[in-house]
């Protein structure tokens, strides 16, 4: 599908420093979640008043058939876990509130913990970005 004119991101980076700069931005939303959902939640209405606009509706319509957004949308919907909504009632993810719990009730519990802890201290003492 053949994209309309304008910017293109080009990501020309190794897959594996891709990769570890990913799991760092997961990391970042999974560590401050009610921090990431007020930013998501400014940028959703941000994004819904410039979509009032005349100039707004025109590149909304553009972007809903881009193949790139569709992209970007499966990319932050990996990152994210689908954790964040743009409700203003909402403070902490229910989808984080829900993991806690289903993890509480799990009998393996201090293997689940154990290997968490593990791939948390590795991907803190990984130095690449």
């Amino acid at each position: 599908m053949a994209e309309p004119d304008g910017p293109h991101l080009v990501l020309d980076e190794p897959d594996d420093r891709l990769e570890a700069l990913l799991r760092r931005a997961q990391l970042a939303l999974i560590q401050h979640p009610v921090a990431a959902q007020s930013i998501i939640r400014s940028l959703v209405a941000e994004g819904r008043r410039f979509a009032a606009t005349d100039e707004g509706a025109v590149l909304k319509d553009q972007l809903a058939s881009s193949e790139l957004v569709q992209r970007g949308r499966a990319v932050w919907e990996g990152l994210s876990l689908n954790m964040f909504t743009p409700d203003d009632r909402v403070a902490v993810p229910s989808v984080l509130v829900d993991a806690v719990l289903g993890a509480a009730t799990r009998d393996d519990l201090e293997r689940v913990l154990s290997r968490l802890f593990t791939e948390g201290q590795d991907a803190a003492a990984d130095p690449s970005p």
